[in-house]
């Protein structure tokens, strides 16, 4: 498929393209690569194209996209990259064929019939994740090639799989090692309680519904509320906010120029926006002219000002992939540059469970993210940014120590930790009121429920107990005495049914046992 590559790459980009050649070997026709924004994905397919024994055709869903990866490619190659979008036919009118074309993917859908299958033997799929679309489906079904795709956010906002589009993904090199790596920059993490209320919001599409949220972020307490920490927090650090809507977007951009004192400190940009005129406004932001860009959906992928130093996530996000994409406008190293600031904006009340900075790395253990946002959220409250390495350390050291602790308890003294009943918790939740009563209390200590406990409990904490334990019961599960046994021998046992528990704590006695007895006739 390819020679050797040149050693202008990074290791990590070496490494991705041995491994996208052994998978090709394997016999993998489709193959992805999974590389953060901002570590050079566009360099590496440039390479593969420059490589490539045959054709080349490179997808893209964007103006911005497909120029941007035909200057990289051109740049790279020291070659002619040809253009297929709305005016440009640089395949279907062309006299002679490039090498590389690079293609808007709704232009070439309109004219796939024009292009012969065996065009090219090679089809790169630029942020591959819109892959699973039936556009992305038509024309490779159509070409008799090998497929790459490359994305920095393979876990899709509609869950469609794109093990349906990639045979293997042939090398995954995450956000969280590329700044252990030094090659993105470290992100710090800032949150921003608000008074905005999403309890009543709709979910559509994976998403909040815009309309819903538009409604309530455009009205001037809420626009305030965001556009204050935004020009405090910033200090000079050039900065992308990513808005709810066309209409948020403007009004956001236009509170912060009046509170700015600037009428050009902010400028908001979408999709409605014609692209020389982007393009115009990007180059300004580049040259920092303007201070803050505002955009509604527009800038979420492919646009590379690595100068960006502090990313605003003004909207509700729930999906960690378009989180993700939106965070990594800004990962990029730069001259001057220590760190991306990430500010998000809680919701005083949601009833949905929203993406923020620490997401980003889910592969972590659920607990030691669900402690890191805590920690954040904490640390945001004393009015200090945390990176989110230190969050997720510190984290991971609390949850490791209270898991110890558990561990302990299951093994010393409390049978009910062993069927996973908290009995510290169930008394913080119940009020004090009347003692237990007495038939509360030996039901308690024939479950095995430690004297020190027994003596502090109330009625209404003991009955919360009584009925936790008489629904195992009934369902057939182990009860904590039998569980608190098991536990000795390293045996978690909360999901396991009585029957079962009790065959298994006589094997593992027997075995001991035996045990036992080799250690005495040896000795």
């Amino acid at each position: 498929m390819v020679d050797r590559a040149t050693p202008g790459l990074r290791p990590y980009q070496r490494r991705a393209l041995e491994a996208l050649r052994a998978a090709y070997r394997a016999g993998h026709r489709r193959a992805l690569v999974v590389m953060p924004t901002g570590t050079g994905k566009t360099v590496l397919f440039a390479e593969i194209a420059r490589l490539a024994k045959g054709p080349v055709l490179v997808l893209a869903h964007r103006q911005e996209l497909v120029e941007q990866a035909r200057q990289k490619i051109a740049q790279w190659c020291d070659d002619v990259v040809a253009v297929e979008m709305a005016e440009h036919r640089g395949l279907t009118a062309a006299a002679t064929r490039a090498k590389i074309t690079v293609a808007s993917i709704q232009t070439l859908t309109r004219r796939l019939a024009q292009v012969p299958g065996d065009a090219f033997r090679l089809v790169v799929v630029d942020e591959a994740h819109h892959a699973t679309a039936d556009s992305y489906r038509a024309v490779l079904d159509h070409f008799d090639a090998w497929v790459l795709g490359v994305t920095a956010t393979p876990d899709r906002g509609d869950r469609q799989a794109l093990g349906d589009v990639f045979d293997a993904v042939a090398f995954d090199y995450d956000m969280q090692q590329a700044i252990r790596d030094g090659w993105l920059c470290p992100i710090r993490s800032f949150l921003v309680r608000t008074e905005v209320d999403f309890s009543g919001v709709r979910k559509v599409a994976g998403e909040l519904a815009t309309a819903d949220v538009e409604r309530i972020l455009t009205r001037a307490p809420h626009l305030a509320e965001l556009a204050h920490p935004i020009l405090r927090e910033r200090g000079e650090r050039p900065t992308m906010v990513f808005a709810a809507s066309v209409a948020h977007a403007r009004a956001l951009a236009r509170v912060l120029s009046e509170l700015a004192a600037d009428p050009g400190f902010a400028v908001a940009l979408d999709g409605t926006t014609e692209f020389e005129t982007r393009r115009a406004v990007v180059e300004r932001f580049r040259r920092g002219a303007i201070r803050v860009l505002v955009n509604c959906a527009l800038f979420t992928e492919g646009f590379d000002v690595p100068e960006i130093a502090m990313v605003a996530i003004a909207r509700p996000v729930l999906s960690r992939a378009f989180y993700a994409q939106m965070v990594g406008r800004g990962t990029r190293i730069a001259r001057g540059k220590s760190d991306l600031l990430v500010l998000d904006f809680v919701p005083g009340n949601c009833r949905h469970k929203l993406i923020q900075s620490v997401d980003i790395f889910a592969d972590q253990d659920a607990d030691v993210v669900e402690r890191a946002r805590g920690i954040a959220a904490e640390r945001s409250a004393e009015g200090e940014a945390i990176a989110l390495e230190q969050a997720l350390e510190l984290a991971r050291q609390e949850v490791e120590a209270h898991r110890a602790s558990v561990e302990y308890r299951l093994m010393q003294r409390d049978p009910f930790a062993a069927v996973g009943v908290d009995v510290a918790a169930v008394q913080r939740r119940r009020p004090a009121g009347p003692p237990a009563t007495e038939a509360q209390r030996r039901f308690l200590a024939k479950a095995g429920l430690p004297r020190s406990a027994l003596e502090q409990l109330g009625a209404a904490a003991a009955e919360d107990l009584r009925e936790q334990l008489l629904e195992r019961r009934a369902v057939g599960l182990c009860p904590p005495k039998l569980a608190h046994r098991l536990a000795a021998f390293g045996v978690d046992a909360e999901h396991m049914y009585h029957d079962e528990a009790r065959e298994l704590l006589a094997r593992l006695q027997r075995e001991r046992g035996a045990a036992g007895k080799h250690e005495t006739r040896d000795a």
